[in-house]
């Protein structure tokens, strides 16, 4: 029975497009189950740094956006009262950091001090 189980849990993963290659490399269904831990986790510890939501943090990265470049555009954000206009900060950011350009250069076109930046540098290692 926990076999049928694990299987349909499995197919459902696959078939929903949440797979990724780290889970088709699992050796076993307890592999399955600690990427997923670990993958919220993840999503709840950025959620809190930029103060977001937990499913906002989720599709960002569903839309390739790498968990270290989500808190840093949330930080870079700033913390704003209206969670729609920080959600939108934290996608017109996301979008100005490019394979060309580094974090810096887009904190320094934003007016972020050298001091400021390494500070939200340090938290972003942290929280990731």
């Amino acid at each position: 029975m926990k076999k049928i189980f694990v299987a349909i849990l499995m197919g459902v993963f696959i078939l929903g497009g949440t797979a990724s290659l780290n889970i088709c490399n699992a050796s076993g269904p307890q592999d399955v189950v600690q990427w997923y831990y670990q993958r919220d986790s993840m999503q709840a510890s950025i959620a809190n740094t930029i103060a977001i939501s937990k499913d906002v943090v989720a599709y960002l990265m569903e839309e390739g956006y790498a968990p270290r470049d989500i808190v840093m555009a949330g930080l870079l954000a700033g913390q704003n009262n209206s969670i729609n206009v920080h959600v939108s900060n934290i996608n017109e950011i996301l979008s100005k950091k490019t394979s060309s350009n580094s974090w810096l250069d887009v904190a320094t076109t934003m007016g972020v001090d050298q001091e400021t930046y390494n500070q939200y540098m340090e938290r972003a290692k942290a929280t990731v």
